[in-house]
């Protein structure tokens, strides 16, 4: 279908109906050469189209997302546009594997970074994996990777921090590049013509202060009211975040074979710091559990509906919501900000005021510091599951409190 030129914005490409079949070009106005292409699946994908040497190429810019939006695809076409008038060239199509150019595509060998170098080796593979297909690749997964600069890594790593102006994230633009960082010292035995890392002198954002968040009375209160208006699956997910002190994936990616009566296994695989956990159920922890829907004969303790071999996600809409509500109930515009980390503070500091030691405190979260690091993590092999349980059942007698008002 031939394409057409519009006044293109996120908000219209956003709202763009795909076709029957095929798939529909529209021009932007503003870039000569760019486009974007929708195909009968919904997908919109931003394409620079330029007549090089008597032929027409077609260079994929990246899939339209939060994470590249029309103004980084324009950042984009103009920055490949530059290269060509300079003599640099288009990249070569990533199709063309038997060439060299084609094998120092960035998606190429970022490919060949996940299978040779991350997966299998770290257990962070699937956290690599997953900020790669959110942020990196969309931005520089077309190009040449020995062309990829200083400040371009530097845009990226601000263009992900400074994504909402009245909410830095640092961490994300951080973790970014870091992984970056990593990946490009692995490439460069194989980039002839990149002088150095380009990670190394880019720009970063400072490490934020360390939270010191945590929930009051009065807010645990509201959570809970909030948790039940918002129903499953993040009603209950984010209840049993509470009551257990747990991390966010090791409760929503639990298998309904981790648990056995009053207790709880996290196997080593699941566990951030790589060592198994045993988390003791309490009698409120245990009957949420029993009250979890199951859908579709999943294994899974808190499974996608319509695909019972998949975890839940969507945390970006639900914290946002449970945000929401909480103010309903409080009839306010808006609640003072916590993420759902801030959950495991609040346990940990409700445990520190029922007079829990700071070693049982550690054990219940699972948190290998202070007294369970270094030489006395070596030596001290005990792992408190009598005082756990009791710390935790304290606990959850205390969120009755509280809840109950």
């Amino acid at each position: 279908m031939p394409s057409k030129a519009v006044g293109l914005t996120d908000a219209k490409i956003r709202g763009l109906n795909p076709p029957s079949s095929g798939q529909v070009e529209l021009l932007d106005q503003l870039v000569g050469g760019l486009r974007v292409r929708v195909g009968a699946s919904g997908g919109k994908t931003f394409i620079l189209r330029k007549r090089v040497g008597g032929s027409v190429r077609n260079v994929t810019l990246g899939r339209f997302s939060d994470a590249f939006t029309l103004a980084d695809a324009r950042k984009k076409a103009r920055s490949l546009l530059i290269d060509l008038e300079s003599g640099k060239g288009l990249p070569q199509p990533t199709g063309s594997a038997g060439g060299a150019v084609g094998r120092l595509t960035f998606s190429v060998l970022w490919g060949q970074y996940l299978e040779r170098a991350v997966r299998g080796k770290k257990k962070s593979a699937s956290e690599i994996e997953r900020i790669g297909k959110k942020f990196i690749l969309p931005r520089f997964g077309d190009r040449l990777a020995d062309t990829i600069t200083r400040s371009e890594v530097t845009a990226l790593v601000e263009d992900i921090t400074y994504r909402d102006a009245n909410n830095p994230t640092p961490r994300a633009g951080l973790g970014v590049h870091q992984q970056l960082s990593s990946f490009f010292t692995w490439a460069m035995p194989k980039l002839e013509k990149l002088p150095a890392n380009p990670c190394r002198d880019a720009g970063r954002p400072p490490l934020p202060k360390a939270r010191d968040r945590f929930l009051s009375e009065a807010e645990i209160r509201v959570f809970w009211q909030a948790c039940d208006v918002m129903g499953w699956p993040f009603g209950p997910g984010f209840k049993l975040l509470l009551l257990t002190g747990q991390r966010r994936g090791e409760v929503f990616n639990a298998a309904r074979s981790e648990f056995d009566g009053d207790t709880w296994v996290i196997p080593a695989a699941r566990a951030k710091n790589g060592k198994a956990h045993i988390v003791p159920l309490t009698k409120a922890a245990k009957a949420l559990i029993e009250g979890l829907p199951v859908m579709d004969d999943s294994s899974k303790l808190f499974p996608v509906a319509g695909n019972p071999d998949a975890s839940v996600n969507g945390f970006s809409k639900g914290h946002p919501r449970l945000l929401r509500e909480m103010a309903k109930i409080l009839k306010v515009d808006a609640v003072d900000h916590f993420i759902l980390h801030d959950l495991r503070r609040t346990v940990a500091t409700g445990m520190q005021r029922l007079g829990v030691p700071m070693p049982v405190t550690e054990a219940v979260l699972n948190h290998i510091s202070g007294s369970r690091s270094g030489i006395a993590g070596v030596y001290q092999r005990y792992d408190y599951q009598r005082e756990k349980r009791e710390a935790l059942e304290s606990w959850n007698g205390e969120l009755e409190r509280i809840v109950a008002g």
